[in-house]
């Protein structure tokens, strides 16, 4: 009887240390799919910057703060219907709205979502680099993140679009 006691004793302490790691993996699961989902959404609009060059230099994908954009607004040219010419103002307003706003886009991905784009050297010095930055804020998981605490998260990138 003293031996199954111990046994289960032994057996419980074992099985909480398991609960324990299968906290440890979730949180890591949860913070490693955030930062790929913010890295696969600005790889992305880097590949459409890049064959959009002449918006870019123009400083058409410029922008401060994605944090107020409008999604409800509509464009007023869709580039992606193929039909439609687009200029490229209009191909960068697509692919911000695309990349902000769309289907997995920034808004419904990750909470409380920012996406940065500027010159590295300023207003008119696109050509010496661009610079990107999303911000968001991840969830904390298990005992400390009791009431929807939150941690801010970022990921940047400094790259040169060639012309």
């Amino acid at each position: 009887m003293l031996e199954s006691m111990i046994a289960t004793l032994v057996v419980s302490v074992g099985l909480l240390g398991v609960a324990g790691m299968q906290m440890v993996a979730m949180k890591g699961a949860n913070h490693a799919f955030q930062q790929s989902t913010a890295s696969d959404l600005m790889r992305g609009l880097l590949e459409r910057m890049r064959s959009n060059s002449k918006g870019v230099y123009a400083e058409n994908y410029n922008i401060t703060g994605s944090a107020n954009y409008n999604c409800s607004t509509p464009l007023a040219k869709d580039c992606e219907d193929g039909t439609t010419t687009c200029n490229a103002a209009d191909l960068a307003k697509s692919d911000l709205h695309r990349t902000i706003c769309g289907a997995g886009g920034l808004k419904s991905s990750l909470l409380s979502s920012s996406l940065s784009i500027s010159c590295q050297g300023g207003a008119g010095t696109c050509a010496t680099g661009i610079k990107f930055k999303i911000n968001w804020n991840e969830r904390l998981l298990g005992k400390e993140g009791g009431g929807g605490k939150t941690l801010p998260r970022e990921i940047s990138l400094n790259t040169v679009i060639a012309e």
